[in-house]
């Protein structure tokens, strides 16, 4: 974590994740980087099955359909697992300086 002064914890990335009472249509709350990374490979391989499952039936609305889905559901697995590293790389730091777990 380069940018910070030695024994100082840099700020929290995507600190909106882990609120305990998240406001909103959607209260999703993934506190910890885990549960991103799990329902980001969850998203993937959705988009990945979903993909398949329409390639196989070979017609051209149902190969764009299963592109579309796969990059959506795939676009959003990538972004959570992307999420998820920057997010255990500063509970690492955390750690590291405080002695237990931010969570």
């Amino acid at each position: 974590m380069s940018g910070t002064r030695p024994g100082a914890v840099p700020p929290e990335p995507f600190a909106w994740l882990s609120r305990d009472k998240p406001a909103g249509r959607y209260k999703i709350s993934l506190v910890t980087p885990t549960s991103e990374a799990v329902l980001g490979v969850f998203l993937l391989l959705a988009g990945i099955v979903f993909a398949v499952f329409l390639f196989s039936r070979g017609a051209g609305g149902a190969v764009a359909l299963g592109v579309l889905l796969f990059v959506i559901f795939g676009g959003f697995g990538i972004v959570l697992l992307v999420m998820a590293s920057a997010r255990s790389r500063w509970a690492r730091a955390y750690r590291q300086v405080h002695g237990h777990p931010p969570f």
